[in-house]
């Protein structure tokens, strides 16, 4: 029925998590486990290499260091994927895309339903729950689920990508502009042990994602729901900063994108990135 798909950088998954998996799914399954412990994939080839190999018609994206939490997630993972308007499912996402290279987070209000665990770090877990499922423009790659019939018409896009980083943010995309729904759902609870790294590799991807999907940009799915104020400050902020932590050279078109869209507010985000 579901056709596990796992990138993983140590060659294979614990058999905690394949006990994990037997025990909480309740419908046939296959676990295809891509051994990425030479680096020798991107995420994007990891996973079209997944489902190339996969023969069920309902295919689960995750992450090494989950842990189910529902039973019989399995077949709830089928009754939400049976609409056929329905492209993708996820735990976690956001009603909103900025114009602006930033995480999808940044444009308030989130929607999650989740367990974050914080793996060899002091931070206390943090339990996120929906009651009903929420209709989204993307999910977080941590968990998603789609249908095989959904990938014959996309797929990662590894010829503009390369790394670990959006690929979660373009299939969306690709996705949502084939014209699916893309739903978070409340019944299935995954703990995910890590959090996001927006390494230097994050930055240089935040700007193959502006560029490939920018005519499309800003989007969203729910347009009663207004930005908090200085979303869009606080984004260019924390763009600016990550350039200054990895010693990146901002390019002009960043400063120019800033003016655009924040006007003198451009200065507010460039010393809050000082002093960040």
């Amino acid at each position: 029925m579901i056709s596990i798909i796992i990138c993983s950088k140590k060659g294979n998954i614990s058999e905690f998590l394949k006990s994990n998996i037997e025990a909480t799914i309740n419908v046939p399954f296959e676990l295809i486990v891509i051994d990425n412990s030479e680096n020798k994939y991107s995420i994007f080839s990891a996973y079209n290499e997944g489902v190339k190999r996969s023969s069920y018609d309902y295919l689960c994206f995750i992450h090494e260091d989950v842990l189910y939490h529902s039973k019989d997630w399995g077949n709830k993972v089928l009754n939400h994927l049976a609409d056929p308007k329905t492209g993708l499912i996820g735990l976690a996402g956001s009603y909103y895309l900025l114009d602006i290279p930033s995480t999808w987070y940044k444009a308030k209000p989130s929607v999650k339903n989740l367990i974050q665990s914080y793996a060899g770090k002091s931070k206390l877990p943090k339990t996120y729950s929906l009651k009903e499922a929420k209709e989204v423009v993307c999910v977080d790659g941590f968990w998603f689920c789609s249908r095989k019939d959904v990938f014959e018409k996309v797929a990662f896009d590894h010829t503009t990508f390369e790394g670990f980083h959006f690929y979660d943010l373009d299939i969306s995309m690709q996705i949502h502009e084939k014209g699916y729904k893309i739903w978070v759902i409340p019944d299935i609870i995954v703990e995910h042990f890590s959090g996001g790294n927006l390494n230097k590799q994050w930055l240089v991807s935040s700007y193959l994602f502006y560029e490939k999907w920018k005519k499309y940009l800003p989007i969203t799915v729910n347009p009663s729901l207004k930005k908090k104020n200085m979303v869009d400050v606080k984004a260019f902020r924390d763009l600016l900063y990550l350039h200054k932590k990895y010693n990146y050279p901002i390019p002009a078109k960043t400063w120019k994108l800033g003016w655009n869209k924040l006007g003198i507010n451009l200065i507010t985000a460039y010393f809050l990135s000082i002093i960040k």
